[in-house]
C-alpha cells in the first residue's frame, strides 16, 4: 500500500527587518560621521547596545541617549542623527525586490521584528512596505522574539496557519522558535542565493521565472 504524502502548500512569507530587509546593524550610520574612532567605540557600546527596553517598548529613543554614559561629549549635530537613526539606514534592494516578486506572486507577507516605536512608525509609511500585509513588532505587544507568544500574535491576528509560514531572519533561535511551532524557516546571511534556493526546496519557485 502506497502511504499518501500531504505537502503543506507554503502560502505567507514572514519577514525580520534588521540584517534581512534592512542592510547590517543600526551601527553603520557611524561609518558617514566624522568621528574618532574612540568615540565611534564608545557610541557603538553605550547608544547601540542593549535595546531590550526599546524594543520591549518601555522608554523613546532619546530616553534610551539620556540614559547613556558616554565618555566623550557627543556634539549637537551627532546626537540628531542618533535619534534619527533610522532614516539612515539602507535597505537591502535585493531583498526588496524578492518581497515584491512574492507578493506579485500572491503571497502573503508579514513583518515579525523586534523594533521600537519610532522606527516602527517611520518604516510603515514608506513606499516600499506598503505591499505589507501586516506587521507585528515587539514594541506593541512588549515582548520580543524568540519568546513564542510574539509568533501567537501573528498567527492570531491574521488568521494564518504556522505550518503554512515561511520564516526569514538573521538569528538561528529566533527560527527555532517558529520552526517548533511548525513555520518552515531560514537563517539569512547576506545571501540572496542561498535563500532563493532554500525557498524553491519549499515549493516557492514562481521567483526565479
Amino acid at each position: 500500500m502506497v502511504k499518501e504524502v500531504f505537502i503543506v502548500m507554503i502560502k505567507n512569507i514572514v519577514f525580520d527587518l534588521g540584517n534581512v530587509l534592512l542592510k547590517d546593524k543600526p551601527a553603520i550610520i557611524l561609518e558617514n560621521i566624522k568621528l574618532t574612532d574612540e568615540i565611534k567605540n564608545n557610541i557603538k557600546k553605550e547608544f547601540f547596545n542593549n535595546w531590550n527596553r526599546l524594543d520591549l517598548g518601555e522608554e523613546t529613543i532619546e530616553e534610551h541617549f539620556n540614559n547613556c554614559k558616554f565618555d566623550y561629549k557627543i556634539e549637537e549635530n551627532v546626537q540628531k542623527i542618533l535619534l534619527n537613526y533610522y532614516k539612515y539606514r539602507p535597505f537591502n534592494n535585493e531583498m526588496l525586490d524578492l518581497l515584491n516578486r512574492l507578493k506579485d506572486n500572491n503571497y502573503k507577507i508579514f513583518i515579525l521584528s523586534n523594533n521600537n516605536e519610532e522606527t516602527a512608525k517611520y518604516l510603515k509609511q514608506l513606499p516600499v512596505f506598503q505591499k505589507i500585509d501586516g506587521w507585528v513588532l515587539s514594541c506593541d505587544y512588549h515582548m520580543v522574539k524568540p519568546n513564542k507568544e510574539i509568533y501567537f500574535k501573528l498567527l492570531e491576528n491574521f488568521n494564518i496557519k504556522a505550518e503554512e509560514c515561511f520564516l526569514i531572519d538573521d538569528m538561528l533561535e529566533n527560527i527555532k522558535t517558529g520552526e517548533s511551532l511548525g513555520m518552515k524557516g531560514f537563517v539569512f546571511n547576506n545571501n540572496i542565493d542561498d535563500l532563493i534556493i532554500n525557498l524553491c526546496e519549499h515549493g516557492i519557485s514562481e521567483i526565479i521565472k
